[in-house]
């Protein structure tokens, strides 16, 4: 085969190789001021205790439609290190440059932990130097460095509790969030600490093997900035959102805009005559988060059916008119709560339809 065709088919697959070829789109809406970032800011490599090479993370990340993600390999623990030489910052140098041509943002982590209780520090600079079994420690070098650190799986191995090596860290400022959810595990206990104590809600997948399906869970990051210093910024400043499945747990000034921006109202102006049983209210999901809801508040004679606003698709909800409706036309603000969208322990999302209805004089 001639050389030119032999160069040709090398850099095809190389591309083939660095850029899969179907990429998740994962579309979830960005809310006003902020992009909407998609992270996995937990996994694990052969430099560690995983099973892959740091490039096929990246080539996940892409093909998972995600936009953030952080490999985090143990400080201590390294079973393969007969091996892979143990450098805690190989991972990150392997896939800086396929990351940035696949417009993934890649962060620099680590994970380290003390007996049964781990933390994640993100945006290291030498994460080496954090090799220590001293959660403390190891936490205070983080920080020095600038990082933004979080408690990992806090109900890993043992009841979830606000252990006394937590309090600590806690109290010195060196934990600035916590993972409510870790892998397929979500943590009840940990939700009220996350109001209580003001910290970053994190949800990660921990993964240590290959990743199949839709990628679950991510953590939302709402920033200001599609870059590394945005995704810091608004970790510091608590604009993220855990979502697993079809369940979000955030601050209702993101889950508010979450909703708004993926639910699309197609026929608010509603008309209905007496002797129909109803009208027929069209909702469309723009987004990869499912929807599911209620009806909280209406006039008497204006009856809505719950349901499920899948993934991506459209919903017709049936409304039922009572007899009693007056003629006329009327503005409606149907009040639904999303059940789930969680904007605190035991408190979900409540919004407003604003929907107007011409109903027709009865014909005798």
């Amino acid at each position: 085969m001639p050389k030119t065709k032999l160069c040709v088919l090398a850099f095809l697959l190389c591309v083939v190789v660095a850029f899969p070829q179907v990429r998740d789109p994962l579309p979830v809406p960005d809310i006003p001021g902020y992009k909407t970032l998609k992270c996995d800011l937990h996994m694990h490599t052969v430099f560690s205790d995983g099973e892959v090479w740091p490039t096929v993370r990246v080539t996940e990340a892409f093909r998972d439609g995600l936009d953030v993600i952080s490999i985090t390999d143990h400080a201590m623990y390294n079973p393969r290190g007969a091996d892979v030489k143990i450098d805690l910052g190989r991972p990150y140098e392997l896939i800086r440059m396929a990351a940035e041509r696949m417009g993934i943002i890649l962060i620099q982590g680590i994970e380290f932990g003390q007996g049964d209780i781990h933390a994640n520090a993100l945006f290291v600079t030498d994460p080496n130097s954090l090799r220590t079994n001293d959660l403390l420690v190891a936490l205070r070098g983080a920080v020095k460095q600038g990082a933004f650190a979080f408690w990992d799986h806090p109900g890993w191995k043992q009841k979830a509790e606000w252990f006394p090596l937590i309090a600590a860290a806690y109290d010195e400022k060196l934990l600035h969030g916590m993972e409510l959810i870790n892998g397929a595990t979500f943590y009840p206990e940990a939700y009220p600490w996350i109001e209580g104590k003001k910290l970053t809600i994190i949800a990660n997948s921990d993964v240590h093997g290959l990743v199949t399906g839709r990628r679950s869970p991510v953590t939302l990051v709402f920033a200001r900035t599609a870059d590394a210093a945005g995704v810091k910024e608004a970790l510091l400043a608590r604009r993220t959102a855990a979502w697993m499945g079809g369940e979000v747990w955030g601050f209702e000034e993101q889950l508010r805009g979450l909703w708004e921006g993926a639910v699309k109202v197609e026929n608010p102006e509603l008309t209905w005559r007496p002797g129909l049983p109803g009208v027929l209210l069209r909702l469309h999901n723009l987004s990869a988060i499912p929807f599911r809801f209620r009806a909280l508040e209406a006039p008497p004679w204006f009856a809505v059916s719950g349901g499920e606003l899948k993934e991506e698709k459209a919903l017709g909800v049936a409304v039922r008119i009572g007899k009693e409706a007056p003629a006329g036309r009327h503005q409606i603000d149907l009040a639904l709560e999303i059940t789930n969208l969680h904007v605190g322990p035991g408190r979900n999302l409540r919004v407003k339809l604003p929907l107007r209805l011409e109903v027709g004089k009865s014909v005798e």
